[in-house]
């Protein structure tokens, strides 16, 4: 069951602007969303493909583009789903439309 109200504090964070946003979209059919996540992070933190952490530790590569590429006999997934996790102090979205959100984490709470 997708916990909504998560989703909505992602979209409308308290301290978020849009310079700590980054938005980016891909075509699930082709292309590769691994890829276009590492290139979108890239551009969100100002650095090169080399500088980032290794997505991997993250998530699994492999699992991500499956879950996001057309199922086995080309047919696109037509689902209504989106996978969320931190990866290189990016709090990642990635949506079944193609849609790639990326902001920064939101600082710990003060006492």
């Amino acid at each position: 069951m997708t916990d909504h109200k998560r989703d909505l504090d992602f979209d409308q964070q308290r301290n978020s602007s849009d310079q700590q946003r980054h938005r980016t979209t891909f075509d699930p059919e082709t292309d590769t969303v691994s890829e276009e996540l590492v290139e979108a992070v890239t551009a969100f933190n100002d650095a090169v493909p080399d500088e980032l952490a290794i997505l991997a530790d993250f998530i699994d590569p492999d699992a991500l583009d499956a879950l996001f590429r057309p199922r086995p006999d080309g047919t696109p997934r037509n689902t209504n789903g989106r996978v969320r996790f931190e990866y290189d102090d990016a709090v990642v979205r990635i949506q079944t439309d193609g849609k790639i959100t990326l902001r920064k984490p939101s600082p710990p709470p003060t006492e």
